[in-house]
């Protein structure tokens, strides 16, 4: 029997579009998982983390994973941000469902991010001027925004990478 394929909603989707074949990703605020279910399932990235804050949201994303039976091909964390990441860990970070100033406060907190080979693919809920901004003014370069429609709410997905070489770090 086939098992079932995960349907993301629009956004999603196009957060995925950001993420090459091969990739070691974080999924950053995961909630129920379905992200981290969608690239296992499709064989997109090659190493996925789902984390996220909150342990009973974590919980769900367990649960999603287990529906849709990738449970072995997703680890877990439960931590603030990207604490408890480090940079040999990913080369791509998800942040999404979480305003502007939010995903400002996980990066700064996280700065290996800068390293050049680390993408970010970042969708606020609110602030994207403020983000936008903060990246520019902290050494990211935007590479791709996309906007897309979902539910009848219009979203940003913002791809960027640190303007900084490592030896400049």
């Amino acid at each position: 029997m086939a098992k079932k394929q995960i349907r993301l909603s629009k956004r999603l989707e196009t957060i995925a579009e950001f993420i090459e074949k091969g990739s070691d990703v974080v999924d950053i605020g995961t909630n129920h998982g379905y992200l981290p279910v969608y690239l296992a399932q499709t064989g997109l990235a090659r190493r996925i983390i789902a984390s996220d804050i909150s342990a009973p949201s974590l919980k769900a994303a367990r649960v999603s994973a287990m529906k849709y039976g990738v449970t072995d091909k997703i680890d877990f964390l439960v931590t603030p941000g990207l604490a408890g990441i480090s940079e040999t860990e990913v080369d791509t970070v998800v942040i999404s469902g979480v305003g502007g100033e939010t995903i400002i406060s996980i990066l700064s907190d996280a700065p290996w991010t800068k390293l050049r080979r680390t993408k970010l693919i970042l969708q606020p809920q609110t602030k994207i001027e403020k983000l936008c901004a903060w990246l520019h003014e902290n050494g990211y370069s935007i590479q791709k925004m996309k906007q897309t429609q979902d539910k009848g709410r219009s979203y940003f997905v913002v791809v960027a990478r640190s303007n900084m070489g490592v030896s400049e770090l």
